[in-house]
């Protein structure tokens, strides 16, 4: 038997770590497995970044929300595959795991004047920039084609004619 560890609304999560939505009318409800893509947010930030898209697989109908969630944690379920929403979930994969994803209503929210919030999986720490060219003790200096070597030596290794590994 599967509990339901965390629900919000429509939206649960097993003690599995999967992801389901309640789809459809309240009286004529079904079920619809969502994968995520992003490891270690919270059920909360999968929800609010919109981190998770339907795999395809759906249930049967239920009457109401309520036994749709009694159906799944006895285990009386019948699961089908949905060839469409999973070519959709697979569209919005692709557009929601750019690390600069934002929902709409985040962006709309940022436009009216409230502050940008850093998406959980963006690193907080700035990247750290360094400069090609080693540091050289006081009195060397290089010659000219030397620094043109150590510059342009990525840009040469990018040649078309040399094979790519």
């Amino acid at each position: 038997m599967v509990r339901i560890r965390h629900r919000q609304g429509r939206h649960f999560m097993d003690d599995e770590g999967r992801m389901f939505w309640i789809n459809g009318p309240e009286t004529f409800c079904y079920l619809s497995e969502q994968r995520q893509w992003r490891t270690g947010l919270s059920f909360q930030d999968v929800l609010e970044w919109k981190q998770c898209a339907p795999s395809g697989l759906v249930s049967q109908r239920f009457k109401s929300v309520q036994a749709a969630c009694e159906a799944f944690e006895h285990n009386q379920v019948l699961w089908s595959h949905d060839l469409y929403l999973r070519r959709m979930g697979d569209q919005m994969a692709l557009h929601r795991s750019a690390s600069d994803y934002r929902p709409t209503a985040m962006k709309l929210a940022e436009a009216s004047g409230r502050s940008v919030r850093p998406a959980p999986w963006i690193s907080e720490e700035p990247a750290c920039l360094s400069c090609p060219i080693p540091s050289m003790a006081e009195g060397d200096h290089p010659t000219a084609p030397a620094v043109d070597e150590l510059l342009h030596r990525r840009r040469r290794r990018r040649s078309l004619r040399e094979p790519v590994h």
